[in-house]
C-alpha cells in the first residue's frame, strides 16, 4: 500500500509539472504571436512609408528631368 501511495504521488507530481511546462511554453507561444502582430504592423507601417518615398522620388525625378530638357 506505501508503494502505491509513493507511485501514485510520483504520476500526479510528473503531470503536475507537464502542466506547468505546457503553460509556460503556451505563455511564449502567446508572447511570440503578440511580437509578430506588433512586427505585422510596423511591416504595413514601413510598406506605406516606402510607397510614399517612391512616389515622392518618381516625381522629383520627373521635375528633374522636365528641368533639364527646358534649360
Amino acid at each position: 500500500m506505501f508503494w502505491a501511495l509513493v507511485y501514485l504521488v510520483l504520476i500526479l507530481g510528473g503531470l503536475v509539472l507537464l502542466a506547468l511546462c505546457a503553460w509556460r511554453v503556451w505563455q511564449k507561444v502567446r508572447g511570440v504571436r503578440r511580437a509578430l502582430g506588433e512586427l505585422s504592423t510596423r511591416v504595413s507601417g514601413l510598406a506605406a512609408d516606402t510607397a510614399e518615398l517612391s512616389a515622392r522620388l518618381d516625381h522629383a525625378e520627373v521635375t528633374s528631368r522636365l528641368a533639364e530638357r527646358t534649360s
